[in-house]
């Protein structure tokens, strides 16, 4: 399994996975942008022999990370992939000087949910809708730095 950066030539794979996991898929333009803004941003994919299986993207603001889509191709689940996305991104992090990773996730989306603690991250708040009526988000957060480094 290669983790790499993401490229524009991958846009299709990621919109293929992105249709297969979600009800309503982001848009080709969104990670048209996400890749576009590596300078701020991360876009990583998850290889095997070639097929990309899985992909994290997200947006570094100030000290903090926001994790904006991760997704794994459903044939390849259950494999670690997410794991591995997870720890590559954070390393990143950790590099950058990053002191929190946050995001977002599906109440009902209990997978990632038990990914997500399993890695350390923590439940922080809720917001109510925010993938719709009805359909509620978990805040996580995950703390890098220790409250009393600099930067923190």
């Amino acid at each position: 399994m290669l983790i790499r950066e993401a490229q524009n030539q991958d846009i299709d794979q990621l919109m293929a996975i992105e249709e297969l996991c979600y009800d309503h898929p982001w848009p080709r333009e969104a990670f048209e942008e996400e890749i576009e803004q590596a300078d701020i941003g991360a876009g990583i994919v998850a290889e095997d022999e070639g097929l990309l299986v899985g992909f994290l993207t997200g947006m570094m603001v100030a000290h903090e990370f926001h994790l904006h889509n991760m997704a794994v191709h459903p044939d390849f689940r259950g494999r670690g992939i997410g794991r591995e996305l997870l720890a590559a991104v954070e390393s990143m992090c950790r590099e950058k000087d990053i002191v929190r990773i946050l995001l977002e996730v599906r109440e009902d989306n209990e997978i990632a949910r038990h990914l997500y603690l399993s890695m350390g991250f923590e439940s922080v708040g809720t917001r109510k809708d925010y993938y719709g009526p009805g359909r509620d988000a978990y805040l996580y957060s995950k703390r890098l730095k220790p409250e009393s480094e600099p930067g923190s």
